[in-house]
């Protein structure tokens, strides 16, 4: 197996999702939804697709937790994973929910209980509201490490590829005939992604073997499936149309992305913008939604939009910065010291 080492290329590709659900939010859902009054939906016929950044997201965590899987315990695994999560969370529900209590916000007011829950990152299994609406995908990307420590734990990442195919095939019924239990707790429709991600990962170690391929074009096949659904719901749901071509254009371009980084078709060296994009991406996207909102509603009444959403946006990534300079990396580096004192041998780079 290859040497994990540090993937530029998917810190790139992370800043690029986070950027486009960010547009998603800011210039089509916020303002058709009434988060955002006056804000302009210029961009909206491109910026609506913005919420495909989520699959990107789904499929670049697919590839890098069967990376941070190699070779570590189940507990190491989900230590480092929950080092990864917690803090950022803990730190944006704070800042959102204390800015609903400072400015009196309505509508998106925050109950303690319900602040409290949020900071478990297991609200959802409570029936309790999230803080800020994007962090459902956290609640399937924890499902994901909870499945993936549980595959290490029993000794069963060597079995992987039939895994892979089970959970597919769960995906499969639950498409044909939708389950909410099977679509709460083992995430069937984002399985394809994830799986794919996987997959991508296993062809960069192991090579494109039939099998390989075999399962890769049914988790591309179930995603399209899955992404051209989608489309329908949405285009009820706000009323504006959402094109299933678009939508499946999308899925084969992350795809076909992955293919190149897999066969080492499309390699990059690190520099500025994927440096900031592999350390603002998680804080942008855990505050930019509500938070935002409330920041853009509270400066349009004296500056207007235009200036609203420029310091609207500059503030997001002031804070994300905080956010990352005062609690992820202290948090980062003292698990690393109790790792080092602990278990000392090398965890992946991820």
């Amino acid at each position: 197996m290859r040497p994990i080492l540090r993937l530029h290329e998917l810190d790139l590709l992370r800043g690029l999702a986070c950027l486009a659900v960010v547009a998603f939010h800011f210039l089509s859902r916020g303002p058709r939804s009434g988060d955002m009054p006056g804000a302009t939906m210029l961009f909206d016929p491109v910026s609506r697709y913005g919420y495909l950044g989520v699959h990107l997201f789904f499929l670049i965590s697919g590839f890098v937790i069967l990376m941070s899987a190699q070779g570590v315990s189940a507990r190491r695994f989900l230590a480092s994973r929950m080092v990864r999560l917690y803090p950022a969370l803990w730190a944006a529900a704070t800042v959102t929910a204390v800015t609903a209590w400072i400015v009196g916000s309505r509508r998106y007011s925050v109950e303690l209980p319900e602040y409290l829950a949020n900071l478990t990152m297991i609200n959802h299994w409570l029936g309790v509201d999230y803080v800020d609406g994007s962090y459902w995908s956290l609640s399937f990307e924890l499902h994901f490490y909870l499945l993936m420590a549980a595959v290490i734990f029993f000794g069963m990442i060597k079995h992987i590829h039939w895994l892979y195919l089970g959970w597919l095939a769960i995906s499969v019924v639950n498409l044909v005939r939708p389950m909410h239990p099977v679509q709460f707790w083992l995430a069937a429709q984002w399985a394809p992604l994830f799986v794919a991600g996987g997959m991508f990962f296993l062809i960069r170690n192991e090579g494109a073997n039939r099998r390989n391929l075999l399962i890769l074009g049914c988790s591309l096949l179930l995603a399209i499936a899955y992404a051209v659904k989608e489309t329908a719901t949405l285009s009820v749901r706000t009323g504006a149309p959402f094109s299933p071509v678009v939508a499946v254009l999308a899925i084969l371009s992350f795809f076909a992305v992955f293919a190149l980084i897999s066969c080492d078709l499309w390699s990059m060296k690190g520099n500025i913008w994927t440096y900031m994009a592999g350390i603002l991406t998680y804080p942008v996207y855990l505050l930019h939604q509500h938070f935002g909102f409330m920041l853009y509603d509270l400066f349009r009444s004296s500056v207007g939009e235009l200036l609203a959403f420029v310091f609207m946006c500059a503030a997001i990534v002031f804070v994300a910065c905080a956010v990352r300079g005062y609690v992820e990396r202290p948090s980062n580096h003292l698990f690393r010291r109790l790792k080092q004192r602990f278990a000392p041998s090398a965890m992946p780079a991820v």
